[in-house]
């Protein structure tokens, strides 16, 4: 049994507008989009910004005309780039690897700019774009320095120079205000840190050559030292031996002096009391011959030679 041609006319009517609802539905989703708080936007319009002088839309919700308008949003918040780690030059020809961070942020003021007047239009490569001018000017940074700077006392100037440069030249291309510039990786060839290793080891056994030398040296001085100081002790020594003996010798000359002069002194008094020389003899030959027991007296010569001493008599007239 056929159905009444009014219920067909129905039922394809009903068909129709519920297309045309479903269709209306997601025109109307299309025609309003979500800016969010870190974010900014422009609205092209078949390829042209709507509105270019009235600068970007803030945070929020718009509306769009659906299949005619796109909606370009950009962050402007404070955000960390890390690229992929690169491998330099410097100007001695070695080879160095690198990695940078960039922290940086898009200034409402220059969201234009880097949606439609840098690469493609809209954000799709405007890290790439980044990426690229940063890694050129680090290029140009470092083939001008040698490796040693690089791995010396240079590093901190070259990485500040780094950092100068590459936010200098975001700034004047893309208007990128740049917070930092990190370098979390920095490493040289193995032929490098073989050469490094190298030098290193020459430098410490140099040093300690060094250091044996001076203690040698040291030692050597030691030794002259104590060799003078016994020397001079013994100089000393010898010097105060001497002088006791000089002493001692003028003590024993001064006192046979003395006794000589004690000796002649009492020969001169004896002369004296006897009356002269002549009384002074008669003495001595009277004692003489008192104390002579019939004895020639001996005295010792040269060599031990003995000989009698002949003491002269002196007779008296009855004698003669």
């Amino acid at each position: 049994m056929s159905m009444p041609v009014s219920f067909v006319r129905l039922g394809s009517r009903l068909l129709l507008l519920g297309i045309v609802l479903v269709v209306l539905i997601a025109l109307t989703g299309q025609g309003w989009f979500r800016v969010r708080q870190n974010e900014v936007a422009y609205v092209t319009r078949f390829g042209l910004v709507v509105n270019p002088k009235a600068g970007p839309l803030g945070p929020g919700l718009h509306f769009k005309i659906p299949l005619a308008d796109v909606a370009d949003t950009i962050s402007v918040s404070t955000d960390t780039m890390t690229m992929p780690a690169m491998k330099v030059f410097t100007r001695d020809t070695q080879e160095v690897s690198l990695q940078l961070s960039l922290t940086y942020n898009i200034p409402p003021a220059a969201a234009y700019h880097l949606l439609y007047e840098v690469g493609r239009a809209g954000n799709i490569d405007i890290s790439q774009n980044l990426e690229a001018v940063t890694n050129d000017r680090v290029r140009s940074v470092v083939s001008r320095r040698d490796v040693t700077d690089l791995a010396g006392e240079g590093r901190e100037r070259i990485i500040d120079e780094i950092k100068t440069v590459v936010a200098a030249e975001l700034k004047r291309l893309f208007d990128v205000d740049v917070q930092d510039v990190q370098i979390p990786v920095l490493d040289f060839s193995a032929q490098y840190k073989d050469a490094v290793n190298r030098a290193t080891l020459a430098r410490a056994q140099r040093v300690q050559s060094e250091q044996e030398r001076e203690r040698a040296k040291v030692d050597a001085e030691t030794l002259v030292v104590k060799a003078k100081g016994e020397a001079d002790s013994q100089y000393a020594k010898a010097e105060g031996m001497a002088r006791a003996q000089l002493a001692q010798a003028r003590a024993e000359a001064e006192a046979t002096k003395l006794r000589g002069e004690a000796e002649a002194t009492a020969i001169r008094v004896k002369i004296e009391a006897a009356g002269g020389v002549d009384g002074y003899a008669r003495q001595l030959q009277a004692q003489a011959a008192l104390n002579w027991k019939g004895d020639v007296p001996q005295i010792t010569g040269t060599g031990g030679t003995q000989f009698p001493v002949i003491l002269p008599l002196q007779l008296d007239e009855k004698g003669r």
